[in-house]
């Protein structure tokens, strides 16, 4: 009579989807995105190669999860700034709470971005987030500046704002030490 392993008994293990990205972005950095499949990704995470699919459809899934984070802490910072405050002001501390990051997920954010920069097939994954950030900020500079949406003014100030930040935190996750926000904050003074 063969014996046959025990089946675990109980709730199947939580997997947890940060960790997850985690060791897929520091395979996609290290080995470079397009060498690394999903099965890689699976073995090295220690989930079925069925889990990881339920949670990232595909490698891009992996590499975008964290701007939806990012864009709520923005937005939410955004409405909060007073009306009388200088429009250039209330976006640029807003951009620094879509940078602050919780402190567990500053290696993913830097690892992200130097994924995103050094693959650049992977930017239409996250065009449509990036529009309706751009969209947020035109909507924020029109109403704030008691300006029209289709203002050369206003779309210059928010394509502006999004491309510096966006610049600070692809610098940042290249050469910086420091903590993200700060790049952004640094940048956007210079504006």
């Amino acid at each position: 009579m063969s014996t046959s392993p025990a089946r675990p008994t109980g709730r199947p293990r939580t997997i947890d989807p940060e960790v997850v990205s985690l060791v897929a972005l520091r395979m996609f950095d290290e080995q470079g995105f397009d060498t690394v499949s999903m099965d890689d990704v699976a073995e090295a995470a220690g989930v079925s190669r069925r889990s990881l699919f339920r949670l990232f459809p595909s490698k891009a899934h992996l590499v975008w999860g964290g701007l939806s984070e990012f864009a709520e802490r923005f937005e939410t910072a955004l409405a909060e700034r007073p009306a009388d405050e200088p429009s250039i002001d209330a976006l640029r501390t807003a951009y620094r709470a879509g940078a602050t990051f919780p402190p567990d997920a500053v290696e993913t954010t830097r690892h992200r971005l130097r994924v995103i920069r050094a693959n650049p097939g992977l930017a239409p994954g996250g065009a449509e987030a990036q529009a309706r950030l751009t969209e947020t900020i035109v909507r924020f500079v029109a109403d704030h500046d008691g300006l029209p949406d289709d203002d050369l003014r206003v779309a210059v100030r928010a394509s502006t704002f999004a491309a510096a930040a966006n610049a600070a935190m692809s610098w940042w996750a290249e050469q910086d030490d420091g903590l993200p926000a700060d790049a952004v904050d640094r940048a956007l003074a210079m504006l």
